[in-house]
């Protein structure tokens, strides 16, 4: 069985100099590092894009939100869409299949069209009670649980992620976890991803 996966995707409120130091001090403790930068325009993308590059970050382990083509020909770790991204067939007929693609989920019905469509994993939430979407109920793990028991492919649980929660989720049948501001915007980002990591190594070792 694959070890479980741990996924820091960027909060979109760093500059890139920050976000790229705070990369490169995360990078051996995750799975993918995701670009998610949805009010930055492209060109700026691919600035953050190059220092990440330079400063020595593998491009396996960074994964782009959106910009299939780009994570093609930067040859990128992979690719992650929202939910409302068209089918992921007709992208593959494109050519536009990265090197894994993940896809963002709400419901069973989600999760189940994009494994047929493809689909290397899924990410599902959120899970529990998050600063972002204070006004829509979390899903919990009942639901996490459920959706994990009717796909195949690698369901990774994200919203209101912490440490402490790391276990019960993986439980729940979970891969892995996403994690944003509990990194990004730890005090110590260093020794925040450490605390994930060791939450999911412990959990690795007793399987």
């Amino acid at each position: 069985m694959a070890r479980y996966e741990l996924h820091a995707i960027s909060t979109g409120k760093q500059d890139w100099e920050t976000l790229t130091a705070i990369a490169g001090r995360i990078d051996p403790y995750v799975t993918a590092i995701h670009l998610r930068e949805k009010s930055k325009p492209l060109k700026e993308i691919m600035k953050g894009l190059q220092m990440l590059l330079e400063a020595g970050i593998s491009s396996k382990r960074i994964y782009i939100n959106g910009y299939p083509a780009i994570a093609k020909t930067s040859l990128l770790g992979g690719v992650h869409l929202q939910g409302t991204t068209p089918s992921l067939s007709e992208m593959k007929e494109l050519g536009l299949d990265a090197a894994r693609i993940g896809v963002s989920v709400h419901s069973m019905e989600e999760a189940w069209q994009r494994e047929q469509e493809g689909a290397d994993y899924i990410m599902f939430g959120h899970i529990f009670t998050t600063d972002s979407k204070k006004d829509v109920p979390p899903r919990g793990l009942e639901q996490l649980s459920e959706l994990t028991a009717k796909v195949n492919i690698p369901v990774i649980a994200i919203g209101g992620m912490t440490p402490q929660r790391v276990h019960s989720v993986l439980e729940a049948g979970a891969s892995g976890v996403a994690v944003m501001s509990g990194i990004w915007e730890a005090k110590d980002p260093l020794k925040a991803v450490k605390a994930y990591a060791n939450e999911l190594a412990q959990m690795e070792a007793n399987k």
